[in-house]
């Protein structure tokens, strides 16, 4: 099978070998925010890929969210009022350095060279760094492959 067809069957197949395996994470994102704006922002998006937002107000209750109920992927700003972008990486690091971080830089070159540098010191392997919140597709596709990583959802983008 050639071009579009050949790609679903592909995905299929994939995604069945997917589901067969049991989950390593939940269909949680932790969204680490001092106000309501980022997940109040994706909700809608998550809900209908049956994603659950998990707010938490700093970077310093990450740790025990991030033990009790085993998320695919996390949401911060690198900074905000409250909160450290770079002590979130740290977190997540000491739990999963495999856990997908969807990182805002805000556009300053020196916030995300900072990332760039706690991201090698603490060998985390799939940080995405943005200026500001990615378009919806970029969005679903960031929380369609954390969700294959860690086999807990069952949508695939094509």
């Amino acid at each position: 099978m050639d071009g579009v067809g050949g790609k679903i069957a592909s995905n299929l197949a994939r995604y069945r070998a997917l589901r067969s395996l049991p989950r390593e994470r939940e269909p949680i994102i932790v969204v680490v925010e001092d106000d309501d704006c980022f997940s109040e922002t994706i909700r809608d998006i998550c809900d209908f890929l049956e994603v659950t937002v998990r707010p938490v107000a700093s970077g310093e209750d990450l740790a025990p969210v991030l033990a009790k109920c085993r998320p695919m992927a996390v949401l911060a700003a690198i900074e905000a009022p409250g909160q450290d972008g770079c002590h979130v990486m740290k977190t997540v690091a000491n739990h999963d350095r495999n856990l997908p971080i969807l990182l805002l830089t805000g556009g300053d070159p020196v916030l995300a060279g900072a990332a760039d540098a706690v991201e090698e010191l603490w060998g985390l392997s799939c940080v995405l760094k943005r200026p500001i919140l990615p378009a919806l597709g970029e969005l679903v596709e960031f929380l369609c492959l954390a969700g294959q990583m860690g086999r807990c959802l069952g949508l695939m983008p094509v």
